[in-house]
């Protein structure tokens, strides 16, 4: 993949002589959000870990743009990563603004305004003196989102993003996202939640005993469909993904589904061949 910013190849990891990943085999390239998904203890965190030169694979190699991971005197860690990897944890007695400052000065990437700017962008006040110990669990959720794009890396890992955010810190997230997205960063999302899975990722995995197998390829799209009749209808519900008739339009019934065509000529080919007489096809846009 010539835009590949992230490599898992044929990657196994032991823990206490356990398998945990067995050769996980995994691209993703610039603008691209894949999703992964599975049980608790399958795997999913350590895959993560492995990303960012938290733990080495046994067998396999893991390449961050293009650079294998590998042990070093300090780790051979990968500069251009921004992770949020379980729950974050930031020194409690001081604030939210000292403790991105501390880690700023690492690697000396970003400045007090790029950090105040990011916690703006977050919804928290950087002049909030509050020690993060008395921050809610939203608040600290949102820090560990601003400690993990305030570099502008072009890699984001991110463990259940979503988690003690309100309605309106997930559409903070989202819009996050997406202007990363459009920067050419690639996102590797772990969620237990299915519509952000849904919303969220182009691609989709799911760890299982270790392994990796693909769920999803493309990225789903709602679509609006008018048919010239009730038995067209029944055809379409016999092919294609969760078929709701919303009522007619025009006359003529009228049904929302599901599917990974990328254009409305592309469903209404797919539709057409398999004898279905259609009025309009649409993506759907509520």
């Amino acid at each position: 993949m010539s835009n590949e910013l992230l490599l898992f190849d044929k990657v196994s990891k032991k823990l206490g002589g356990k398998p945990i990943i067995q050769e996980a085999t995994l691209s993703v390239a610039k603008g691209e959000v894949v999703g992964i998904v599975g049980a608790n203890g399958s795997g999913k965190t350590t895959l993560l870990r492995l990303a960012t030169g938290m733990f080495y694979p046994d067998q396999g190699e893991v390449r961050v743009a293009g650079k294998v991971v590998r042990p070093g005197l300090l780790g051979n860690l990968p500069v251009m990563i921004g992770a949020l990897i379980e729950s974050p944890s930031f020194l409690p007695y001081l604030s939210g603004l000292k403790n991105l400052l501390l880690l700023a000065s690492i690697r000396n990437q970003v400045d007090e305004e790029g950090v105040r700017e990011t916690m703006i962008q977050v919804g928290l006040d950087p002049d909030l003196r509050r020690p993060v110990r008395a921050y809610s669990l939203g608040m600290r959720q949102r820090l560990g989102i601003a400690q993990a794009i305030m570099e502008d890396p072009q890699i984001y890992i991110f463990d259940e993003p979503t988690n003690a955010l309100d309605t309106k810190g997930v559409e903070m997230f989202a819009e996050i996202l997406a202007e990363r997205v459009q920067r050419e960063a690639c996102v590797v999302l772990v969620s237990h939640d299915q519509g952000e899975i849904d919303r969220f990722c182009d691609r989709v995995y799911r760890v299982e005993e270790g392994r990796l197998f693909s769920l999803r390829e493309g990225r789903v799209k709602s679509w609006r469909v008018v048919m010239k009749s009730l038995e067209d209808v029944e055809k379409a519900a016999l092919l294609l993904k969760n078929v709701q008739m919303i009522g007619r339009q025009k006359g003529y019934p009228a049904v929302i589904c599901q599917g990974e065509w990328e254009t409305e000529a592309e469903l209404h080919h797919y539709l057409s061949q398999a004898g279905i007489q259609l009025v309009e096809v649409q993506v759907n846009a509520s």
